[in-house]
């Protein structure tokens, strides 16, 4: 039987048994899949250090009946600085479980592994604010997965708008001619939804190029909020540590 090597990232790794580990890996050519690594937890096995999470490149794996074996690995990025910053870390790790959660078996997730990439790399950056990072990469990842509005033209007379009111019932935003007196939603000024523009248009290596002042970023993360919480089945459990460093 023939390995095939895929191009991915150590979502999460548990122990099995008593030297293996059980790998939720994300991969541009299959999507999201398991695999396990046989006597990874051996100090002298050459796969300990490329089964933890965070660790980006190549895989190559057997295919078995219900999941994978890897065999050997060849790690581009182990991402240790964010490793060994705790807060920036819970980020992290809360970026590796909401792309899991998002992403598909048998599917071709390219887009979805370059943004997780490109925002754990913009995690080390020290001039981009962490909560910033956090809500960029939430808006694009649920616009890879259809789940975020339009915001360049108003949902009921389809004009071009610079700002407006995000309608939860009509999940788009309207201007004020059509808002009228109707005041609920979450009100977007003309710098949020330039910002929200500029991220539905940017490809992943361009993403973290803004930044936002304090007012305009609570719109936008008010407004993240609620989507992805009408997205999501259940909240990721990283967020309960997540919320240490935000709150």
């Amino acid at each position: 039987m023939e390995s095939v090597e895929v191009t991915g990232i150590v979502l999460s790794s548990m122990p099995v048994g008593e030297a293996d580990r059980r790998l939720l890996l994300l991969t541009r050519e299959l999507g999201k899949i398991s695999a396990f690594a046989r006597g990874a937890r051996k100090p002298t096995s050459t796969l300990v250090s490329s089964t933890r999470p965070f660790a980006f490149g190549k895989f190559h794996i057997f295919p078995g009946r219900n999941s994978y074996s890897v065999h050997r690995t060849e790690i581009q990025e182990y991402f240790e600085p964010l490793v060994m910053d705790i807060s920036k870390s819970a980020y992290g790790c809360y970026f590796l479980e909401l792309s899991g959660m998002f992403a598909r078996e048998n599917t071709d997730e390219s887009e979805t592994l370059l943004l997780l990439y490109y925002s754990l790399k913009a995690l080390l950056n020290e001039r981009i604010p962490d909560t910033l990072v956090q809500r960029i990469f939430e808006l694009k990842l649920l616009q890879l997965n259809g789940l975020l509005p339009e915001f360049s033209v108003c949902g009921r007379c389809r004009r071009e708008i610079t700002e407006g009111i995000f309608k939860p019932g009509l999940m788009q935003v309207v201007c004020a001619d059509c808002a009228g007196e109707d005041t609920s939603g979450f009100p977007l000024s003309k710098s949020a939804l330039f910002a929200l523009n500029h991220l539905r248009a940017a490809a992943p290596n361009k993403l973290y190029t803004f930044m936002l002042t304090d007012e305009v970023f609570r719109e936008v993360a008010d407004l993240t909020e609620f989507l992805l919480n009408r997205s999501l089945d259940r909240p990721p459990v990283s967020r309960e540590m997540l919320t240490i460093f935000t709150e």
